[in-house]
């Protein structure tokens, strides 16, 4: 079976990458399994177009359109551009699928998933989404304001739905957020959950006093909300230090807030880390702090390490992962004062917080192993 990925690029550290990665890594390793994954980014000057290794018999295709160079033009050259670039790339991606006699193409609802249903070529179409339906809408109201914006995000998100409900199938990550899909139309859906990356281990020892947080430097990730609440907790804590392992364009404000709220000296943002198992098998609590997530792989990744987990109660993902109080504390979204009680409570009670990440830790092994999600996956590849 020849199976073409699509997705904007593999060169960063985030969650959406390092699944597919896991993801292919597998299946290239079954009989009969050819696999090419097709990049439309161009990396950042100096570093590799690949961050998670790849499995040596898949196939990476580059084409190098960098959409994002466009991203702050002028709306009109923005628009220019992206429609000349979106002509290249469906004439590339054709002739790609066409060459490669793909038997199926699966978009990670990259800049082809808009037109991915009508392009002829004699192949199964379908598409995974890591992220909420309105991520695009979300998206918009981050980096502008006004009517104008949010009325052109929540086009964007019909567009959306129109395109992938035109597929063979939509994966979603959560039940809840198949329900969302199905409820604007979208019924093509099927539901399979990411897999953890990393081995589950229940024998970390969580004995650094310090609080975790993973996840790229960006709005959705809520850290400028989690620096509000550790400066309402750091003051009674003495000796315990934030940790916010990551990195990206909110680098120098997260950094700069901090100083701005006294807290620098406990708060240490190391970058990228290249063995985070080890931070979370050391901390003695995660924080998921995100405005909005699909299904938080970082959570994941905690709970199969046995941390005692704290997220915001964000539209999809925690709510489904944590059953509050059980394997974890959920919390109002961006409530940051709910968020530091949280986050003093497990500092407070090491019995508790031993407790919850036992919990976590046995819900992960059940429902995030690699195997039967990828069986899920194969079969539906297969039929």
């Amino acid at each position: 079976m020849n199976i073409v990925y699509c997705i904007p690029q593999l060169y960063n550290a985030g969650g959406m990458e390092r699944v597919l990665t896991q993801k292919v890594n597998f299946l290239a390793a079954q009989p009969g399994m050819h696999i090419t994954v097709v990049t439309t980014e161009l990396p950042p000057h100096g570093r590799p177009a690949v961050f998670f290794p790849l499995h040596a018999d898949v196939r990476l295709v580059e084409l190098g359109l960098d959409f994002d160079a466009d991203f702050r033009l002028p709306l009109l050259r923005k628009y220019i551009n992206h429609n000349l670039k979106q002509r290249l790339y469906r004439k590339k991606l054709r002739q790609l699928l066409l060459d490669s006699h793909a038997d199926v193409c699966i978009s990670l609802c990259g800049k082809e998933v808009d037109w991915l249903w009508r392009l002829d070529v004699p192949c199964r179409k379908m598409a995974e989404v890591h992220f909420a339906m309105e991520q695009r809408e979300q998206l918009m109201m981050q980096y502008h304001k006004g009517l104008f914006w949010r009325m052109l995000g929540r086009i964007r998100t019909r567009r959306l739905q129109r395109a992938v409900s035109r597929l063979e199938c939509l994966v979603v990550l959560t039940k809840a957020d198949e329900s969302h899909w199905n409820k604007a139309g979208v019924t093509n859906t099927l539901c399979i959950p990411n897999p953890s990356p990393l081995q589950p281990s229940g024998s970390g020892t969580h004995a650094l006093r310090q609080v975790l947080a993973v996840g790229r430097l960006h709005p959705q990730k809520g850290f400028d909300l989690l620096l509000r609440a550790w400066a309402k907790v750091a003051p009674e804590h003495t000796g315990w230090t934030l940790r916010i392992v990551g990195e990206g364009d909110e680098r120098h404000s997260l950094e700069a807030l901090a100083e701005q709220l006294s807290v620098a000296a406990s708060v240490s943002m190391p970058g990228l880390s290249s063995d985070i198992r080890t931070d979370y098998l050391n901390s003695a609590v995660f924080v998921l702090s995100s405005r909005y997530e699909g299904l938080p792989l970082a959570l994941i990744e905690a709970m199969s390490c046995g941390c005692c987990c704290i997220a915001f109660n964000c539209p999809q993902g925690p709510a489904e992962l944590i059953d509050n109080r059980t394997n974890g504390f959920l919390v109002p979204c961006e409530d940051v004062d709910s968020l530091a009680a949280a986050i003093d409570r497990c500092i407070v009670r090491d019995d508790e917080r031993g407790r919850v990440g036992g919990e976590a830790y046995r819900y992960a092994v059940t429902h995030f192993a690699l195997e039967p999600v990828m069986q899920m996956w194969m079969k539906l590849l297969k039929t």
